[in-house]
């Protein structure tokens, strides 16, 4: 039985904007993933809205990803992909951070990963590193965090592609087949949920066949 952990923030958790409560379980990108991989394939999923890459937020505790995934990487091992899709939560206005800072954050997730060696056999598992829809006129509540972040949204990709490479991880632009919802311009809705599964799903399973 392959295990794959995927390790994100509220875009993997299912935040719901039109009603801000919570998408049903089978309708949330993870679980498309799965289902698209098919029943050899068990899908942890460990989502905590406000997870940033290392940072620490004034207004949400507990939020920095680099003081669980270790943790949660021996909970749940043995693991043999790490799929990681952070770096929204970065860019709130408030902590002044760039893409280059968050493509640093991600780095120290990608060397947490396969320094753990929770893989089969005590190998390294592998990584894929999605970089997060782009933030698209954010409104509301998360106008309050986003505002005037959606140019540097945009150079998550690119910033997260290179370190992915240099660090022999997989990536995946997760904007190149999904925008978030016109509600809040930052969370998936219904659709955008629908194309990531499968999308992820075919970067996958190659990856899981090397």
């Amino acid at each position: 039985m392959t295990r794959i952990l995927v390790f994100g923030d509220s875009l993997t958790w299912g935040f719901d904007p039109e009603s801000s409560g919570r998408f049903p379980e089978d309708q949330v990108w993870p679980a498309i993933m799965a289902a698209d991989l098919g029943s050899n394939v068990t899908v942890i999923v460990e989502a905590l809205p406000g997870r940033t890459t290392v940072f620490d937020s004034p207004y949400a505790p507990g939020r920095s990803g680099a003081q669980m995934l270790g943790p949660l990487l021996e909970s749940h091992a043995p693991i043999d992909l790490v799929i990681i899709m952070l770096g929204t939560n970065d860019l709130q206005e408030s902590l002044g951070l760039s893409a280059r800072h968050s493509a640093s954050g991600m780095w120290t997730l990608i060397d947490s990963a396969t320094r753990s060696l929770v893989g089969p056999s005590i190998t390294p598992p592998k990584v894929l590193v999605i970089s997060p829809p782009h933030l698209v006129d954010p409104t509301g509540f998360m106008g309050v965090f986003y505002e005037n972040r959606e140019e540097e949204s945009r150079e998550l990709a690119h910033h997260f592609m290179r370190v992915a490479q240099r660090a022999g991880a997989g990536f995946f632009d997760a904007a190149s087949v999904a925008a978030p919802g016109p509600v809040d311009g930052v969370h998936l809705d219904k659709a955008g949920n629908a194309a990531l599964g499968p999308a992820v799903a075919a970067v996958v399973r190659p990856m899981l066949s090397q």
